[in-house]
């Protein structure tokens, strides 16, 4: 019966394709990326191990952390918010076996995970097994699975929403893998940032796994106090979740007859066109405010990066500017892709499967404002999150932003969000589901990003991933912040600007296409 509800549930996760991208195709997308960037040169010409014997592992406590705690996390919220959970629990299948067939797909999911990279580094990279701490590494990583699984139901027994459980599932672990020695292996932390990573149990598992697969050490492998550590987390965890649980959401508080009618007020005759494009980006903003996870992702993960790479290497210079002025313009890069790129296509495939699209069509409201709304809001939210990020790099790293700057700003975030709209809606047209559109736009933005002078890696690219960079839009945006933000200097970036508009064309007209041909069928 166990195993039966083990094979269901993961076959339910590899259906999944954005579960399966930040699980196994993240963790393997950046070894490759950190690798190509890096190199794999030898760091002990005695016993030949190389750079990526410590790069590898990190990957790998990632995989098994998002598997065990972010992905189940999620999946077991959505259970609970559509009754799945609550209808399993009345069947004859008794609760603890649904629950540890849950708990059994997400070990089976960091199983997979850390074979695959292993793999990986045992055929590309040639990493060196260390056979004699072969059972510290498989005991390390049974407990840290243990604990994280144990943690990622803790959060979904606390938290009542499905959206901030995936905030807390994906973004709070992207967060604390940059100070837990996984995404800035061997980076300085600030004295006070070093203390908050050693706190949570993603940096102890990340030191054990490095340690138990570190053939420059002696001994078993076994690491009494990270073990001990991640021990406790989980204990916490567990209790928590059997204190907390339940197999259904908790009713959510009812807006009073009051408020509802000071809410809407009813218009006589139809709304002028500026009104209907206002009442649109309105509706956008209040869906925004009610998903934390897609808030979190768009301003607030770009802020954090910027402060946390400029603390750890802000005396390195990039592309021939200070770091904070790179990461300005790159994070700003960052929020136009995600905000009109990825959050549109989001948006606009989960309404089409839910067919608020159809119904739409039922109504006076024409289908141009909806998808101005959208825009609209999206240039928005990425204007209020450049003005942050200024803010925060003027204040904070002494960042001069000239007036004369203000207007290329402008130029390139509404040229890259016209631009990463038109291919969001690109994305949309060819695919049926919300889930598939989501994994291409994330599956294909975040490797963009790291051969896009978007996420610093650390090392000069191969010649063939800057061609890749080279040919899409992302770069150029980049390229384009940079040229306007450069204290020194530089020349308008025309070139930049055209490949955007190339691509905004060339997507539009498609778009056309595809819309003509729509409906010359029907």
């Amino acid at each position: 019966m166990i195993s039966r509800l083990v094979w269901h549930e993961t076959r339910s996760f590899f259906r999944a394709p954005v579960a399966a991208i930040f699980t196994v195709a993240i963790p393997l997308l950046m070894a490759v990326i950190v690798g190509a960037a890096v190199g794999n040169q030898i760091v002990e010409p005695r016993t030949g191990v190389r750079v990526m014997q410590f790069v590898i592992p990190v990957m790998t406590v990632f995989g098994v952390a998002q598997g065990c705690f972010g992905a189940l996390a999620i999946h077991l919220a959505d259970l609970r918010d559509r009754g799945w959970l609550k209808r399993l629990r009345g069947t004859p299948v008794p609760a603890w076996a649904v629950l540890t067939g849950l708990v059994g797909a997400s070990l089976v999911m960091a199983a997979a995970t850390v074979a695959v990279l292993l793999a990986m580094g045992l055929v590309f990279y040639d990493l060196q097994m260390v056979w004699r701490t072969l059972p510290a590494l498989l005991l390390t990583l049974l407990i840290g699975a243990a604990c994280f699984t144990a943690l990622g139901f803790a959060v979904v027994a606390l938290v009542r929403s499905g959206a901030a459980v995936q905030l807390l599932g994906t973004g709070l672990l992207l967060a604390l893998a940059f100070i837990s020695d996984i995404m800035l292996v061997g980076a300085r932390l600030p004295a006070w940032l070093d203390i908050v990573g050693w706190t949570f149990p993603l940096r102890h598992f990340a030191n054990a796994v490095r340690d138990a697969m570190n053939p420059l050490l002696s001994g078993s492998g076994f690491a009494g106090d990270h073990l001990a550590v991640l021990a406790a987390w989980g204990v916490g965890g567990a209790a928590v979740a059997v204190w907390r649980f339940r197999w259904e959401r908790p009713p959510a508080r009812t807006t009073t007859a009051r408020a509802a009618r000071g809410r809407f007020v009813r218009r006589q005759g139809r709304p002028a066109s500026w009104r209907l494009l206002v009442g649109q980006a309105a509706h956008a903003a209040i869906r925004l405010r009610r998903d934390p996870s897609t808030a979190f992702f768009t301003v607030i993960l770009p802020v954090l990066l910027l402060v946390l790479v400029s603390l750890v290497f802000g005396e390195a210079r990039v592309s021939g500017v200070r770091l904070p002025v790179f990461m300005l313009a790159a994070m700003i890069t960052y929020t136009v892709g995600v905000a009109s790129y990825v959050n549109i296509a989001d948006t606009v495939a989960g309404d089409r499967e839910r067919g608020v699209l159809k119904r739409l069509t039922g109504t006076p409201l024409p289908l141009w404002a909806y998808r101005a709304g959208s825009l609209t809001m999206a240039l928005l939210v990425t204007l209020v999150t450049a003005a942050v990020l200024a803010l925060v790099a003027v204040l904070g790293y002494g960042v001069n932003i000239e007036p004369v700057m203000i207007p290329g700003m402008l130029t390139a975030i509404v040229l890259g969000g016209a631009c990463f709209a038109v291919l969001g809606a690109l994305v949309v047209t060819f695919v049926s589901k919300q889930q598939t559109a989501n994994a291409i736009t994330l599956g294909t933005f975040l490797p963009l990003a790291f051969v896009s002078d978007v996420f610093v890696i650390g090392g000069e690219l191969p010649g063939a991933l800057r061609a890749i960079g080279d040919v899409f839009p992302l770069k150029h945006v980049s390229h384009t912040l940079l040229a306007v933000l450069d204290p020194a200097g530089r020349p308008w970036p025309w070139m930049d600007l055209a490949v955007v508009a190339a691509w905004t064309l060339a997507g539009a007209a498609v778009l056309a296409l595809k819309e003509t041909g729509m409906r010359a069928a029907s």
